[in-house]
């Protein structure tokens, strides 16, 4: 019988110990389309059979949360570049980051503010 193939009835508890790893943790990058990332924030947000959600694990909590964000902020930058291109400004040289410090100095100059 090899090691896979053993099973036990006992219960196997967790260990409350949180093991530091000896090298930096791995990562991995993924390329959603926004609406694929919005349907797994969705998926990951419904509750499970149980009545737990993904909210109840604190890793995937935070996870989640960071998926939330970008979601977020890509779903802002769609609309901000239709709107401004709506306005007739052309904006397609413009990366992610450029146009939303350009949305913060026209926020900025409509409420009165001045750097």
């Amino acid at each position: 019988m090899s090691a896979t193939d053993q099973t036990t009835d006992q219960i196997v508890e967790p260990t409350p110990q949180v093991v530091d790893p000896l090298e930096p943790e791995s990562t991995i990058s993924l390329d959603l389309t926004l609406s694929e990332a919005e349907a797994l924030h969705g998926w990951l947000l419904k509750p499970a059979a149980d009545g737990s959600t993904s909210l109840d694990n604190p890793m995937v909590s935070r996870v989640l949360a960071r998926l939330g964000r970008t979601v977020d902020t890509v779903r802002a930058s769609v609309t901000i570049r239709r709107e401004l291109q709506d306005a007739g400004i052309g904006v397609d040289h413009l990366s992610d980051e450029q146009l939303h410090e350009l949305g913060r100095r026209v926020t900025s100059a409509l409420s009165g503010d001045r750097d």
